[in-house]
């Protein structure tokens, strides 16, 4: 016959009477009556098969199986509560890790806004974070190589949840030269005449028909280099291309040399920062940086 498994209460009971090496002191330590601890101790050596205590009439004291098992019934009563400490803490979402992707804009103030509010709340919550483009995203979700996504206008899909996190303007990004680098804000119009440096649309087709629609509202069709204006920052020649661009106001705070960014002052165009998770995920993780996100940004200057 199987030996029978351990019950965790005999652990406890064991590690009170190994402590105390005395019946009655143990239990008043348990809060129960003497009988049924001895009892309870007598089941837990059957279940074993050995003598864990000498008991005369003069003293308790541990045989050497005993003060063996004393090591392991520790050992294992602090796992177990470890271990109920870490299932109600993931529960809470105060454990695990999340998988955060982000488009090109949030690395300039909600990203790290966000990072350290959620970091403050949550240490113990490992955070991983990788550059994406918005229209990766809804495969990235359907493949579960992401749990939450920061984005810039995202794609929309069915299966996802968004929530409007910020609303910013836009800034003209100008080459330091240009005749207007000096302005405070320009209406958009203002830049009819220049060419603009913008992105393939197949990375973000919602963002890039947001901001075309931008340009229209302002009485014009941009006329396009054929540069990537990303490619242009990350490689730093963005200002050696003569050429407009037009990001966020987040963007302003992280402006490569040579580059200045001014004010459009069309007050009909913001664009939203969303948060996009699966509408499936019952992640208390995600729920968390969820509840995080909205309070952190609401409360930013």
């Amino acid at each position: 016959m199987a030996p029978r498994m351990v019950e965790l209460r005999h652990l406890r009971y064991f590690i009170a009477v190994a402590g105390e090496l005395n019946f009655s002191r143990a239990a008043e330590r348990m809060h129960m009556a003497q009988p049924p601890l001895s009892a309870a101790i007598r089941q837990l050596e059957r279940d074993l098969g050995v003598d864990l205590f000498v008991r005369t009439t003069r003293e308790v004291r541990l045989t050497d199986a005993g003060r063996a098992f004393l090591q392991g019934a520790r050992r294992t009563l602090a796992d177990a509560e470890r271990a109920a400490e870490d299932a109600k803490r993931a529960a809470a979402g105060e454990l695990g890790h999340l998988r955060i992707a982000y488009s090109w804009s949030m690395r300039f103030g909600t990203l790290p806004a966000l990072g350290r509010a959620f970091r403050a709340g949550h240490p113990d919550v490992a955070l991983l974070a990788q550059e994406m483009w918005n229209a990766r995203m809804p495969a990235a979700f359907e493949n579960g190589s992401i749990d939450i996504a920061l984005s810039l206008c995202p794609e929309i899909a069915a299966e996802l949840d968004l929530a409007t996190i910020r609303k910013e303007g836009l800034v003209a990004l100008l080459p330091l030269a240009h005749r207007l680098a000096g302005e405070e804000a320009i209406p958009l119009s203002a830049l009819s005449d220049e060419e603009f440096v913008v992105f393939p649309r197949e990375i973000a087709p919602r963002l890039h028909d947001a901001f075309m629609a931008t340009y229209r509202r302002a009485g014009f069709e941009p006329r396009v280099r054929n540069e990537s204006f990303h490619t242009g920052w990350d490689l730093g020649v963005l200002a050696e291309i003569p050429a407009a661009a037009l990001a966020p106001q987040t963007v302003a705070g992280g402006l490569p040399d040579g580059i200045v960014a001014v004010a459009i002052s069309d007050p009909a165009d913001e664009f939203e920062t969303c948060l996009v998770w699966r509408a499936d995920d019952t992640s208390p993780a995600v729920a968390a940086f969820v509840d995080v996100a909205r309070s952190a940004i609401a409360a930013a200057p």
